[in-house]
């Protein structure tokens, strides 16, 4: 017997009903939830990498025609290595710094003149940046054939992008080359700034 337009619903049509929207429901749910966590976690590595990938441009440039790197140092808790290098046609101490509190990759400059000290202000480079040795310099192996005859500057930390799930840890292990940096008596180059605040 064929059903009628006015016949309701029964009790078990409805829970079936109710069941396969409550299914369908928690799927839909459980794909967008993931959907976001994805996102999450690419935008959290994208903005890892643009830090990472800022740093060593602006470090490349620089170490790579430094004529000297000082040997690195902990002032206060925050380690730091410096080096001399020509900007604009004035000798320019470059300071870098792993400001501990803020676990900040911080970098700043000033003209390398007798007695004055007057350096710019700090400007991030990386933040949430951790290591417990950040800066190593490689001394100039000036005998070995195989050697490297220029002091290699090896900056070291771990940065940290994103909340919870979604945080991405990148590990950043770069050693620059200072082609201009031929000698080994460069323990003191621009030191004098450690410690000074701006």
């Amino acid at each position: 017997m064929g059903r009628r337009d006015d016949d309701g619903y029964t009790l078990a049509e409805l829970i079936v009903a109710t069941t396969l929207m409550g299914v369908v429901t928690a799927v839909t749910t459980l794909a967008v939830v993931q959907i976001y966590r994805s996102y999450n976690s690419t935008d959290s590595e994208i903005e890892a990498q643009t830090q990472v990938t800022t740093a060593f441009r602006v470090l490349d440039q620089e170490i790579r025609y430094a004529r000297s790197v000082s040997d690195p140092g902990v002032v206060e808790g925050d380690s730091y290595v410096e080096y001399l290098v020509n900007l604009d046609d004035v000798d320019t101490c470059v300071q870098l710094r792993l400001h501990t509190p803020t676990g900040e990759l911080q970098r700043r400059k000033w003209p390398k003149k007798a007695g004055v000290v007057s350096p710019t202000a700090w400007t991030t480079l990386a933040s949430l940046a951790t290591s417990e040795k950040p800066f190593t310099v490689i001394p100039v192996d000036a005998n070995a054939l195989d050697g490297f005859r220029y002091q290699r500057l090896r900056v070291f930390f771990t940065s940290d992008a994103g909340l919870g799930e979604a945080a991405s840890r990148r590990v950043t292990d770069i050693t620059f080359t200072a082609l201009n940096a031929t000698a080994d008596d460069n323990a003191d180059t621009c030191t004098e700034a450690r410690g000074v605040s701006s």
